[in-house]
């Protein structure tokens, strides 16, 4: 797969509970073939590199953030447990932690289908 490069505007960002950063981004009018590149990008782990457009090309910061650092099982848990704080850290989290990881398979348990 090649890499795109266009450029953007980031119009949003917004802090997640796991530390890491979302955003959404414009990119300018686009030919179908480029359109089916940024499709194909969909959904994968990418590396980003952002720099003004008037700015002469400067050294490239490396940021590593919690999405390449931890397990998803370890981001969940982290998740939980800021929603924990969040709800006043009432009672033990460990006993707070089962119950929401009990419910959250209960819920995916109701999407299976029957057997």
């Amino acid at each position: 797969m090649k890499a795109i490069e266009t450029p953007i505007i980031i119009s949003s960002i917004r802090a997640k509970g796991d530390g890491s950063l979302g955003f959404s981004a414009s990119t300018p009018e686009l030919t179908p073939k480029e359109k089916v590149a940024f499709f194909e990008l969909q959904n994968q782990n990418l590396n980003g590199f952002f720099e003004p457009a008037e700015s002469k090309p400067t050294e490239v910061k490396k940021v590593k953030g919690e999405l390449w650092e931890k397990s998803p099982s370890q981001r969940l848990y982290a998740v939980i447990f800021l929603y924990w704080k969040q709800q006043g850290e009432q009672g033990d989290f460990n006993v707070f932690y089962k119950k929401q990881m009990e419910r959250l398979i209960n819920k995916v348990k109701d999407l299976l289908e029957p057997q």
